[in-house]
């Protein structure tokens, strides 16, 4: 099973606090045992942590053992707004937020429009009543554990007995993660789904049996990572114009990259893992013409016939 970071665990524990009627957790909870491969002691050392580091978070003592509660959810989000250097990883923490939590943030955000300016949004809006009405849907079925059906507008047909599991906000988007009835996981864009109903199957899952799926999105690169596809290694280098972006120092652009050498030109080589081209391809094109692939083979040449599509539209027109 892949390593849980320490980001991971601490978003897994603020969405139980979320989960729980009374808001509170101990170390000794059964599911965050089971779910981050903790003892209690570790367990409770990442609780102390975060009540340390959180207002919102007070410990509780009944007897000899302590309780956290989460006293106010938004709190959390505003505080580690306000003291973090960067808040890239607040809204990666926030991804399963609550609807209402993450509106409440958004206005937060616009208030301090002194300090902060977003030129895109870091919430996909969900506007319209029939929007707001399938995110309503999904979000019960995954409470749920339950099977839906789902009609998507690219779609002819509607699919069944999709298994909801998860609701995903990444790249700017909402995304429900969900099961076919072929065992794959998909992610569909909730803003191209046009009905959800309820499915054939009406029974429900159990977490334990879509353990392997679960696993799979604390680890997933991008909307276009597939399920169950062995992973490629795409070596790159970046030309010294923009190498500095990519020194071993800096902030990874993708989780996969990984820092390999610095040349005597200045150029950086570094890789990166994919499951499908489209899931780097697009992020390499966004550095063009300073990004070189250099291996493997089949990605260099499809990467070339990119490029040479784009002069030959450009000279075209």
């Amino acid at each position: 099973m892949a390593q849980i970071s320490t980001l991971q665990k601490y978003t897994t524990i603020i969405e139980e606090f979320k989960k729980r009627a009374d808001a509170t957790l101990d170390a000794y909870d059964a599911y965050l045992q089971e779910t981050l491969l903790l003892q209690p002691k570790q367990l409770g050392r990442l609780l102390d942590e975060l009540s340390a580091t959180y207002e919102s978070i007070v410990v509780q003592k009944e007897k000899n053992k302590k309780r956290y509660k989460l006293i106010k959810p938004i709190d959390i989000f505003i505080e580690a707004f306000e003291n973090a250097n960067e808040i890239g990883w607040l809204f990666s923490m926030a991804q399963e937020g609550d609807p209402e939590l993450f509106k409440k943030l958004s206005e937060y955000t616009n208030e301090q429009k002194h300090i902060y300016l977003f030129k895109n949004s870091p919430f996909e809006d969900i506007k319209t009543l029939e929007a707001k009405e399938t995110f309503k849907k999904l979000k019960r079925a995954v409470e749920l554990k339950e099977y839906r059906k789902i009609k998507f507008f690219y779609e002819d047909e509607a699919f069944d007995n999709l298994l909801c599991l998860k609701l995903l906000f990444m790249d700017n988007n909402w995304y429900i993660a969900f099961v076919d009835e072929q065992k794959m996981l998909r992610l569909g864009r909730i803003a191209f789904i046009q009905k959800v109903e309820y499915a054939t199957k009406i029974s429900s899952y159990t977490t334990s049996s879509v353990q392997k799926y679960l696993d799979f999105l604390l680890n997933i690169q991008n909307s276009m990572t597939l399920y169950g596809e062995v992973k490629k290694t795409a070596t790159l280098k970046a030309l010294p114009h923009i190498a500095r972006y990519f020194e071993e120092d800096m902030k990874k652009f993708l989780s996969s990259q990984k820092f390999v050498q610095k040349e005597n030109d200045g150029s950086v080589v570094f890789t990166l893992e994919y499951t499908q081209s489209i899931e780097i391809l697009p992020f390499i094109q966004k550095w063009l013409p300073n990004m070189v692939v250099l291996e493997p083979k089949e990605l260099k040449e499809e990467y070339l016939q990119l490029i040479t599509q784009l002069l030959e539209n450009f000279q075209s027109n």
